[in-house]
């Protein structure tokens, strides 16, 4: 390969040829043919850059071999000069009519014959440039996940991507020229379709405007397609072409209408639960107070140690029901809720007035709180963290045995405290630490004491302040440590 322009030079005359590769062999490479057939043979096998043709030869004459190679060979563009000493305006009519480029008058001008060349090839260059570009928009289409294609004003497919065709389940080649309405739009849908089209061609409808209609597949299997429009136009600023791109939204609409199906069940379990919320907070809450009141009244009126201890039971039973039924309700607003305010707030503060409220439950047991805190540690949270700290002391204090100890601490850890409640209690199996935090996780969990719900609203409290929460082994012994982070306020 030298990289130059390959010409043919097509004559039966041998002098011809001689002369012409004499002008033409420093600038390009050169192959020659002494007839008609000879020369459509290379032309098949050997694709010229340009042909220089005699137009008369013996047997097959240069109008016959220039309109082969022009009409029925279907070659990219191949320049062709014709070389004649004929000079009738048939001649060069009929030369036309073949598809010939230019012709020459024999005997050849070297100027004249390097000037046409030069011209041609010119042309071929900027015509093979443009195929080129053609050829890669064309591959480039074949690769995007979405149908393309394009129609003339007659709506006829004129180009569609192999990415369209494998959808449609035709081969593109048989579907080319073929009416795009009649072809895949169900009878239905004709009317609008075409409305749509001829708006487009007509320039009234917008351009960014897109709409959304089914096709059938070569099965008649109906697919809904949202489609996006761009209109082609020739050089005067005529519109001459649809270009279209048909996105395959049949799964998204079926998913679609899933999902408003979900959301409004979402809702009504959404209205039970409020529903269920409000029977908490009144219609549980109210008798739950009205027998802890005639509870008062029984004590006041008991005449036996035996009436005395089943009053005493009424009376136990009934709070940890008051408790179970403001939890449960404050559980349900917290999972309501997806933010909260935040202010400066002194930890250590909150863990000394926190203490106070369990002096007579730890005198009960005989049992010690150790605060290890010193100094201030100021935090940024929210004031229901005094209810985590409280949680975790009182099922410290519910769950532990008598006579031991339970501790608090404060930990500095760069930018946030970590606070911690250790007890020596039986402690959390591995397997059910995680689910220590979740009611809904907890209905069958025997090895987990307590109703789960003053864990679940800490685990919801500390999620509403994206901190973490978590309990692990106390190293020093039985027992766990339940623990929290917060974000140090400077």
């Amino acid at each position: 390969m030298t990289g130059k322009d390959k010409i043919l030079i097509v004559d039966d005359e041998k002098i011809n040829i001689a002369v012409l590769t004499s002008y033409l062999t420093d600038n390009y490479d050169v192959i020659t043919a002494y007839s008609g057939e000879e020369a459509l043979k290379i032309v098949k096998n050997d694709v010229p850059d340009l042909i220089l043709l005699d137009v008369v030869m013996p047997g097959m004459d240069g109008f016959d071999v220039c309109r082969i190679i022009k009409h029925d060979y279907k070659l990219d563009f191949i320049p062709i000069i014709m070389l004649t000493a004929l000079t009738s305006r048939d001649d060069h009519q009929k030369g036309i009519e073949v598809g010939a480029d230019d012709f020459l008058k024999k005997p050849a001008d070297r100027f004249e014959l390097d000037k046409k060349i030069t011209a041609l090839l010119r042309i071929k260059e900027q015509h093979d440039s443009l195929l080129r570009d053609r050829n890669k928009a064309y591959e480039y289409l074949d690769y995007v996940g979405v149908l393309i294609a394009v129609l003339d004003r007659d709506y006829k497919l004129i180009h569609i991507n192999q990415k369209g065709a494998d959808i449609l389940g035709y081969n593109r080649n048989n579907i080319i020229n073929r009416d795009w309405i009649d072809l895949i739009v169900s009878e239905s849908y004709a009317n609008f379709v075409k409305r749509k089209y001829d708006m487009l061609l007509d320039g009234i409808m917008d351009e960014n405007e897109c709409s959304e209609y089914p096709i059938m597949t070569i099965t008649r299997k109906e697919r809904l397609f949202k489609w996006h429009y761009s209109v082609l136009k020739d050089a005067k600023g005529n519109i001459t072409n649809i270009l279209m791109s048909g996105e395959d939204i049949t799964e998204k609409r079926k998913d679609e209408i899933k999902l408003m199906e979900y959301a409004r069940e979402l809702q009504k379990s959404n209205d039970i639960k409020d529903l269920f919320t409000d029977v908490l907070r009144h219609d549980l809450l109210n008798p739950a107070g009205l027998i802890k009141s005639f509870t008062e009244l029984l004590e006041e009126t008991a005449t036996s140690e035996r009436q005395e201890n089943l009053i005493a039971n009424i009376k136990r039973s009934n709070i940890k029901l008051i408790e179970l039924i403001e939890n449960a309700a404050k559980l349900a607003k917290l999972e309501s809720i997806d933010e909260m305010v935040f202010v400066k707030t002194n930890i250590s503060q909150i863990i000394n007035d926190v203490q106070d409220n369990f002096g007579q439950e730890l005198k009960s047991k005989n049992m010690t709180l150790k605060i290890e805190t010193f100094g201030q540690h100021q935090a940024l949270a929210n004031p229901m963290i005094e209810g985590v700290i409280s949680n975790f002391i009182s099922n410290a204090i519910k769950y532990s045995p008598q006579n031991t100890n339970i501790t608090v601490k404060v930990e500095n850890f760069t930018d946030k405290w970590k606070i911690s409640v250790a007890d020596q209690g039986d402690g959390v199996p591995d397997k059910d630490k995680e689910a220590v935090f979740t009611r809904f996780n907890r209905l069958h969990k025997e090895s987990i004491k307590g109703s789960g719900i003053g864990l679940a609203i800490a685990k919801r409290i500390m999620d509403l302040h994206g901190e973490s929460v978590g309990v692990v082994d106390n190293p020093e012994g039985h027992g766990s440590i339940f623990w929290f982070t917060l974000k140090k306020m400077l």
